[in-house]
């Protein structure tokens, strides 16, 4: 029973840290986020959904980084994006393990990719 209330926890933790620290200030960053994160789930979860899975979040990767750049992203966003996402994800797998860290991960991105991308308004 410990066990799985422990597990339950560090679930939601995993959940909480793909996202980035703070939300995206722009539908650019937003874009950017899902890019850098379908890469590194693509290049550190290659047993997760195997080679098709792998395909399509190559895919997904590239679509949302042609969106990121038409809103202005450069390189240097680019890097960012994915030295975050890289960091949250290692820091997922060192708390709870690869399998978990790469299902939460694969679950957030694709909830996220199935709307477009919106910053939310700041209460006034």
């Amino acid at each position: 029973m410990m066990r799985n209330i422990c597990t339950v926890a560090a679930v939601a933790l995993t959940v909480a840290s793909c996202q980035t620290m703070q939300p995206a200030a722009s539908p650019m960053e937003a874009y950017l986020n899902r890019h850098a994160a379908a890469e590194a789930i693509a290049r550190n979860c290659p047993a997760y959904g195997g080679y098709g899975a792998v395909t399509a979040m190559r895919s997904d990767a590239d679509a949302n980084l042609a969106r990121a750049r038409a809103l202005g992203a450069t390189d240097t966003d680019v890097q960012k994006a994915r030295e975050r996402m890289n960091s949250n994800l290692m820091s997922a797998v060192m708390l709870v393990g690869p399998i978990e860290a790469c299902n939460a991960f694969v679950n957030q991105l694709a909830w996220a990719g199935t709307s477009t991308a919106q910053v939310p308004k700041k209460a006034s």
